[in-house]
């Protein structure tokens, strides 16, 4: 039998291994040129979002953020575009300044050419662009990567040809003063704030961008002493921002960082933009535990099965809870027909009720709330967790495929998962029924059959990530709970006594410990 059971788990583990070696890879990088009248446009996807690049100016017309995880939406972040969520076909605005477009300082426009899309490797994308405009040549270059981070790397040489200083005024944006949600901000020594600062007050200037309650679409300063913030007032009364670039004699380089994504703590902090958000306590609580969750990720190649080790350890940690929790149910349930008979022969005293309740319970060395205080302390933890499974969504979208679904950051296609777990969790009510009260009838009865079905219903659409983390908690807990259920039939067993033969004892006085004959008399005074 033990060789037989040992084969079967063989077998498992091999279909489980050839599902992971089907399920696919990560989402791959793709880029297209196209002729867009007399310029030629680069147009870069990554599994996150999708860029398009222009010649005409050598710009970035669109950042379109087209993952969008459960609870978000697919956003457009460059103000003046406006993309097709289905085509992504843009349509833009007329006399849109476009993010880095460059002037000299006088006001004279470059002229770009696109040099080349370099893509090294699969998750690694270079577009470069190189304009002239007066003695000054400017080197553009642009470096997506397909990764979680949403960020781009920007490196500008500027060539000055004469012997005079000039500069370079580089354009990051444009917002309406008035627009709610959304803010210019900025970085100077390495702080936060909503104020330009006059130069010579400030060390170092470290980027300008905006923010709202969703996105943030920032330009860090990476390297350049010679880059300083502006913000001009436009005749149709928005406020274009962006910075200023020494052009000294002979050639100047700097290099930049554009965040363009999701405002996520984690992800703003990986790029050097932790200062620009203030999480609550709620996101700094799962901070540790999407850590956490990424290590195991680093660790196993695969999120699937990161959310497993997961499950598995926070199980284990909870245990002692658990078993805690349905030792005090158990108990709770044996004194269920002494309970109901000092509640019937009390009724009218409520006071007296409690009196002879409290009595019980010390005696029994019952703790009526035992059963319910290891769930608080759990039932916290479990949506922490939830929620950090949810908040991963972007990394878990760039991970392998895992069993028979290639993204668990999307629902499961086939609801296969919804299934198992709607199963899973009433086969967990059957089992929790000798736990509750004898007293549950009719549709009480059934409710808790009747929860996981709506669960199933209202939730289907949820993150196929979630669903298999709560159906390995859910197994896991019938698991545990067979387990106590064992243990505690087997102490009984053992003992040959307790609570339960006392239970069977139908003599009302010594059942209920009603006292003296005084406490005992009729309350018509017979």
């Amino acid at each position: 039998m033990l060789k037989r059971r040992a084969y079967l788990v063989f077998v498992l583990l091999i279909v489980i291994a050839s599902f992971v070696a089907l399920a696919g890879t990560t989402k791959d990088m793709t880029y297209k040129i196209t002729k867009k009248g007399n310029f030629n446009e680069v147009t870069v996807r990554t599994a996150l979002a999708s860029y398009v690049f222009s010649e005409n100016g050598g710009v970035l017309k669109s950042v379109y953020l087209a993952f969008a995880s459960y609870g978000s939406k697919v956003v457009e972040l460059v103000p003046g575009t406006k993309t097709d969520p289905k085509t992504l076909e843009r349509q833009y605005v007329s006399n849109v300044v476009f993010p880095f477009t460059t002037t000299t300082g006088d006001g004279q426009p470059f002229t770009y050419t696109l040099v080349g899309v370099d893509q090294p490797t699969p998750d690694k994308l270079s577009v470069e662009f190189r304009g002239t405009a007066g003695d000054l040549t400017l080197d553009k270059k642009f470096v997506i990567y397909n990764n979680p981070y949403y960020t781009v790397d920007v490196e500008v040489s500027v060539e000055n040809g004469s012997d005079q200083a000039g500069s370079v005024q580089m354009t990051v944006g444009d917002y309406t003063p008035v627009e709610k949600g959304r803010s210019l901000v900025y970085q100077f020594d390495n702080g936060a704030g909503s104020d330009l600062l006059a130069q010579g007050s400030y060390t170092s200037f470290n980027g300008v961008g905006l923010m709202d309650k969703k996105t943030v679409f920032f330009l860090k300063v990476n390297k350049g002493e010679g880059a300083t913030p502006f913000v001009k007032r436009e005749q149709s009364g928005n406020r274009r921002f962006g910075v200023d670039l020494a052009a000294s004699p002979g050639t100047t380089s700097y290099s930049f960082s554009l965040y363009g994504g999701r405002r996520q703590y984690l992800l703003m902090e990986h790029s050097g933009l932790g200062t620009l958000d203030n999480p609550g306590t709620a996101a700094r609580l799962m901070i540790p535990v999407i850590q956490f969750l990424n290590i195991l990720y680093r660790y196993t190649g695969n999120y699937g099965w990161a959310i497993l080790l997961f499950t598995l350890i926070t199980r284990v940690i909870l245990f002692p809870l658990m078993r805690k929790q349905y030792h005090s149910m158990a108990k709770m349930q044996k004194l269920q027909p002494r309970l109901k008979k000092i509640q019937e022969r009390f009724k009218d005293d409520k006071q007296l009720m409690q009196q002879k309740l409290m009595e019980m319970y010390k005696k029994e060395g019952v703790n009526p709330m035992g059963g319910c205080l290891p769930m608080f302390v759990q039932l916290p933890i479990l949506v922490l967790l939830w929620k950090a499974i949810l908040y991963s969504a972007t990394q878990i979208h760039l991970s392998p495929g895992f069993l028979w679904i290639s993204d668990l950051s999307v629902r499961d296609p086939y609801f296969i998962l919804v299934i198992l777990t709607t199963g899973v969790m009433i086969l967990q009510q059957k089992m929790m029924t000798p736990m509750t009260t004898t007293d549950a009838k009719g549709s009480q009865k059934y409710m808790g059959y009747m929860m996981p079905i709506f669960m199933a219903v209202f939730l289907y659409n949820f993150p196929a990530g979630l669903w298999f983390y709560y159906l390995l908690t859910t197994v896991l807990q019938v698991a545990q709970q067979y387990f106590v259920n064992w243990e505690m039939a087997k102490a009984e067993a053992e003992s040959g006594s307790g609570v339960a033969e006392i239970v069977e004892d139908d003599a009302p006085e010594e059942i209920i410990g009603a006292g003296t004959s005084d406490d005992n008399t009729d309350r018509d005074g017979k």
